[in-house]
């Protein structure tokens, strides 16, 4: 008899005949399944790259690779005297989105299956042991590279393990819709579920803005940026992963320079805080685009424009609610449905920006990133200024 694969032996599993399977074994199997993929391909390329350098032991790249792939997930790393809370925002997206591939296919209708006779998943009514199931799969497989972690120098802080082990497949099932989202977004004041979309679309223009500003930055001290990267001397592979963990780390750079748009900066290091009056200038950490910050000193006048970045997003988002709403509905319905979607949008930023972290060691590298409650604040007040304008055009033509 030839071998099987694992997906083979999962597919069979889930086709069998609903008296001889257990539904929540084979959902902690897709689940467990699901995680160490990605974690398996994670260490194998820290293994490749710590290995061909001969700077570690097997066991030691093991441990880092397994410390990675946790930090991918939202894990706080002790470094040393510090600790590490740097998470590539790209690669956690990577991952939820991964799990969330596995939850439709695992949690997915069987044609005709009705109960959980014919489970392999109710997507508008999914058995709750079976969602339990797959999400204690996921979690198994973060505990154990949670106990591999021991044998590298980076240790995930355990408060922490809640993001990867319970975090990345809660939202991938709530992604996925095997959860009851609809009965309780049914429960959620009228004006919130009106400004939900506008106020997460905000959010992404916002990123989207900060993204650009932060390319053309790289574009401009591109000659610093290749300096840092070649003093650096990664090799090859080295070089490879060093690339891409800046690619996946894209989206936290972009919160750094949207938080430099709003008003309260952004720090690379202890001391070398950039705001719109200054660019102060400290240790700087070796990521190679960090070199595209601005040099030290005081900054144009111009600077101060960024500020119509966020008030016009503010603009476009009450345009977007509006355009929900009836063109008679009443100005309190307008104003409410614009405010939480204004609300939305701060508190996506801001919780992006405490996901993506903010040290990235001990000493002067403690305080590295946006601050996240002053970029709650000054996002707040710039897209409501900017939404205010809207509504009282809005409500100034309807008075006419």
């Amino acid at each position: 008899m030839s071998a099987m694969t694992v997906t083979d032996l999962l597919r069979a599993a889930t086709t069998a005949e609903s008296g001889e399977r257990r539904p929540e074994l084979v959902a902690a199997a897709h689940g467990a399944a699901v995680a160490a993929v990605s974690w398996v391909v994670l260490s194998a390329l820290v293994l490749g790259a710590v290995l061909t350098t001969g700077t570690a032991s097997f066991g030691s790249a093991l441990g880092a690779g397994s410390s990675i792939w946790l930090a991918l997930g939202g894990a706080r790393l002790g470094l040393g005297g510090g600790t590490l809370a740097l998470t590539p925002l790209l690669g956690a997206a990577a991952l939820v989105l991964l799990a969330r591939a596995g939850a439709r296919r695992a949690l997915e209708p069987v044609e005709g299956g009705t109960g959980e006779g014919g489970w392999r998943g109710l997507r508008h009514d999914p058995p709750v042991r079976a969602a339990a199931a797959w999400l204690g799969g996921y979690a198994a497989v973060a505990v154990i590279a949670w106990a591999l972690s021991v044998l590298g120098p980076l240790h995930p802080r355990p408060l922490s393990m809640l993001l990867p082990a319970l975090g990345v497949p809660l939202l991938a099932l709530a992604l996925s819709q095997v959860l009851p989202t609809a009965d309780l977004a049914a429960r959620l004041p009228a004006g919130l579920r009106r400004g939900v979309a506008p106020g997460l679309q905000a959010a992404g223009v916002l990123l989207a803005a900060g993204a650009v500003l932060l390319l053309v930055l790289v574009a401009v001290h591109h000659d610093r940026v290749i300096h840092v990267h070649n003093q650096l001397a990664p090799g090859v592979l080295g070089g490879l992963l060093l690339t891409a963990t800046q690619v996946l780390a894209l989206p936290n750079l972009a919160l750094w320079a949207v938080s430099w748009m709003a008003g309260p900066g952004y720090s690379v290091s202890l001391g070398a805080q950039t705001t719109w009056t200054e660019a102060q200038s400290s240790l700087l950490p070796m990521i190679p685009a960090l070199a595209a910050s601005p040099e030290p000193g005081p900054l144009p006048w111009a600077a101060r424009l960024a500020v119509l970045v966020p008030v016009l997003v503010g603009a476009w988002l009450a345009r977007r609610t509006l355009s929900r709403l009836s063109r008679l509905a009443s100005t309190r319905s307008k104003v409410s449905a614009t405010a939480w979607a204004v609300l939305v949008a701060a508190l996506a930023v801001t919780l992006l920006d405490w996901v993506g972290g903010g040290a990235l060691g001990g000493d002067r590298l403690a305080d590295v990133g946006a601050p996240a409650l002053p970029l709650l604040g000054a996002l707040v007040l710039e897209l409501g200024a900017g939404a205010l304008l809207v509504l009282a055009r809005d409500w100034w033509r309807l008075r006419r």
